[in-house]
């Protein structure tokens, strides 16, 4: 079989006739090297013995990162990854994860997970650099003993075990807030972030400590509202009550986790944590509570409360004292005394009465035998029907106070005097101007500042009747005067 002749070989001349024609190509060199024919063949007797030498290689530029084949990089679709991590980072001890597979790993003698076997493969963790604890948990992941280890966490070690892996880089935190206002609104919580490139296993323990915060946080805010409602009760004046502000709400939303929007697990996660922690505490009590004390401090009754009175009178010569005892659901006790005078003149008596605290009052009755009609100056309208000779029934109805009631009236009378006693109650509704005002938007409530004083103007400025409006409503110029200092110095 023919041979390939080295490169390195010289060709042997071959003589050829002189003919006219061009001039001959200049004959080579003996050091001249000749390249074999390309097609030539010969039988393969081994490496060649010198192999062709490229030029000097060069050291690397150390900004010229580490090398790559073509086919790797193929496999890669083109992109460089970041460089490997060193065996000191990347690699697990084999002995430490033989302990930790130790612990996590169950069989009759030792057939649950203890708090210690926890505590000691959070030990063994920490003694991992980076690299190393993420190949550690990946690892633990695939041998389903993250799962195990997960598991067996209480809240105060889930949270340890996820602080830990914060430490070594593989977790991020969302910070929270700090505790606000002087009822201690509660300090909304840390959240870790549930990343799709975590472990199954820990994105599942990050979203248990999301809702242990979580329901934590819900509960706080229902001691704060709590705490706030108590506040409301013992204001003694508005000026007190505004002082508080308005109660705060609380509402967690699922950025709070921060899953990215492409992650295909991360509605799943969202739902699970909205289902653990439920809807949070409505302020609307904390709103009632605030209505109703406001009403109390401008001797105003809520809505939805009933009094109940108890009233005795003596009429003597045209002129009528009477007593009065009044309370309500809300517990509130009070007192009226009246004294008056009564005209009459066939069917129709008017009665003019006036209270200790100086309230006057103008009551027209038309006595028609069975049937009593009657109306005050309030707009209270009353019917009363006997029930016998001494004895009557009675409805009364306030449209502009939303006020109903009803009872019993007995009379006595002795010569010119009458001795009158009643029993009944009195049902507050809703009015029909705090109806409008729930659909004003225009409505300035309690805790909002009043147009004036945001327009402004100073409490000297006002006119006598705007003065003596919000006098009512225990505004005085020295709180006017600094508040609107204060709204003066904000940002605009």
């Amino acid at each position: 079989m023919s041979r390939i002749d080295p490169s390195s070989s010289t060709p042997v001349p071959i003589d050829t006739p002189t003919e006219p024609g061009p001039s001959p190509a200049p004959s080579r060199s003996k050091d001249t090297p000749t390249p074999a024919a390309r097609n030539e063949v010969r039988a393969y007797d081994g490496p060649s013995a010198r192999a062709p030498r490229g030029p000097a290689s060069q050291p690397a530029p150390a900004s010229s990162g580490p090398a790559i084949s073509a086919g790797e990089l193929t496999l890669r679709g083109g992109r460089l990854g970041p460089p490997p991590a060193s065996s000191s980072s990347a690699e697990v001890p084999a002995n430490m994860y033989s302990d930790v597979r130790s612990h996590l790993t169950r069989n009759l003698v030792d057939w649950r997970v203890s708090g210690c076997d926890v505590k000691a493969v959070h030990t063994a963790l920490g003694t991992l650099q980076p690299g190393a604890y993420r190949a550690a948990l990946e690892r633990m992941e695939r041998d389903g003993l993250l799962g195990e280890y997960v598991k067996a966490q209480d809240p105060a070690t889930r949270t340890a075990f996820l602080e830990q892996a914060e430490s070594k880089g593989m977790l991020e935190r969302r910070k929270g807030t700090a505790p606000a206002g002087p009822l201690g609104y509660p300090a909304e919580p840390d959240f870790f972030r549930n990343d799709a490139k975590l472990p199954e296993s820990m994105r599942g323990a990050v979203n248990e400590h999301a809702m242990d915060v979580g329901s934590a946080f819900y509960r706080a805010h229902t001691e704060y509202l709590g705490r706030y409602v108590d506040a409301v009760n013992g204001a003694k004046s508005l000026r007190a009550l505004r002082a508080l502000g308005p109660p705060q709400q609380a509402q967690l939303k699922d950025n709070v986790l921060g899953i990215g929007r492409k992650d295909p697990a991360g509605e799943a996660y969202a739902a699970q944590w909205r289902r653990a922690l439920g809807p949070p505490d409505s302020v609307n009590r904390a709103y009632q509570t605030v209505n109703a004390r406001m009403r109390e401090l401008t001797d105003e009754r809520p809505g939805g409360s009933i009094q109940l009175h108890g009233k005795g009178s003596l009429t003597s010569h045209g002129v009528k004292l009477s007593d009065e005892v009044q309370v309500d659901t809300r517990g509130k006790v009070g007192m009226k005394e009246e004294a008056g005078v009564v005209l009459s003149g066939g069917p129709l008596e008017v009665e003019l009465t006036q209270s200790r605290s100086g309230e006057k009052n103008a009551e027209t009755t038309l006595d028609l035998g069975l049937l009593k009609l009657s109306v005050d100056s309030e707009g209270t309208k009353k019917v009363e029907l006997g029930a016998g000779k001494a004895a009557s029934v009675y409805v009364t109805l306030n449209e502009k106070k939303a006020e109903l009631g009803g009872g019993v009236i007995a009379e006595l009378e002795a010569g010119d005097k009458k001795l009158e006693g009643e029993t009944g109650f009195n049902m507050k509704a809703l009015a029909a101007d705090r109806v409008r005002e729930s659909f004003d938007k225009d409505h300035r409530g309690l805790f909002d500042l009043p147009r004036e004083l945001e327009a402004g103007t100073s409490w000297d400025a006002l006119t006598e009747k705007q003065r003596a409006a919000y006098g009512k409503q225990d505004w005085t110029r020295e709180e006017w005067t600094q508040t609107l200092a204060r709204e003066q110095r904000k940002p605009r």
